[in-house]
């Protein structure tokens, strides 16, 4: 028995001392607030996020694009194919730091492209009810995936980009069913791997401490727990 729950302790610690890190979160979360993302990672406590809506629209939209050609996405775009949709991507992030934990990254691609030249492009899909460019802060999610396709060996990334739909309309058909129209922008996005590289060091840096960073101080969930944490004493 005490042989059991030596090697159960083991288990446990080596999980622990494991770290997944998702391309969302490193482009939402460890933006919007590093202590939420510490916690998350380090202590287990997630904060919630609920997209329903937003991911079943971009659902549908990658099932349409599946098998289409880049065309349909975009004329500027070079020859090629849309060839797979959630596209799973895990690897170790490399280093040469002593590290206390080991780091991963993992996540899903909206849509993978193969073009005509070999290369490959990984494209995500955004909706939006106002035509704006947040490519400034989806290119790390994209980085991220680039960075994982790329060290898993499956071949060269040329083309990062977004595929916005801009809902502009609503209408009913005559058989009576409702449809919200949409119209449909692309964005090339630079992934800068050279700073993604730095976010990763950073992001390394701040869970291997023993300490959590400072909250960011428009974070409401770290204000509530303050608030909560008040009344309890």
């Amino acid at each position: 028995m005490i042989v059991y729950f030596l090697i159960l302790n083991s288990i446990i610690t080596i999980m622990e001392n494991k770290i997944t890190l998702s391309p969302s979160n490193l482009t939402f979360l460890w933006h919007s607030c590093k202590r939420c993302f510490y916690n998350h990672h380090v202590h287990k406590n997630r904060r919630p996020m609920m997209m329903p809506l937003v991911g079943k629209m971009a659902s549908l939209s990658e099932e349409w694009f599946l098998d289409k050609e880049t065309q349909d996405i975009d004329s500027s775009l070079p020859s090629g194919k849309i060839i797979s949709t959630q596209k799973s991507l895990k690897t170790t992030i490399e280093t040469n730091e002593e590290l206390f934990r080991s780091y991963t990254i993992s996540g899903k691609t909206d849509l993978l492209i193969e073009f005509s030249d070999g290369t490959f492009g990984i494209f995500d899909c955004k909706n939006s009810s106002g035509d704006s460019d947040k490519s400034w802060m989806y290119y790390t999610q994209l980085a991220a995936y680039k960075y994982c396709f790329e060290n898993m060996g499956l071949g060269k990334v040329s083309q990062l980009g977004l595929i916005y739909q801009i809902i502009d309309g609503f209408y009913k058909d005559e058989k009576g069913s409702n449809h919200f129209t949409t119209e449909q922008k692309y964005v090339e996005v630079d992934p800068n791997m050279d700073q993604f590289v730095k976010l990763l060091s950073s992001v390394i840096q701040c869970l291997e401490s023993e300490v959590a960073p400072n909250s960011s101080p428009k974070c409401s969930y770290c204000k509530f727990a303050e608030k909560y944490n008040e009344t309890l004493n």
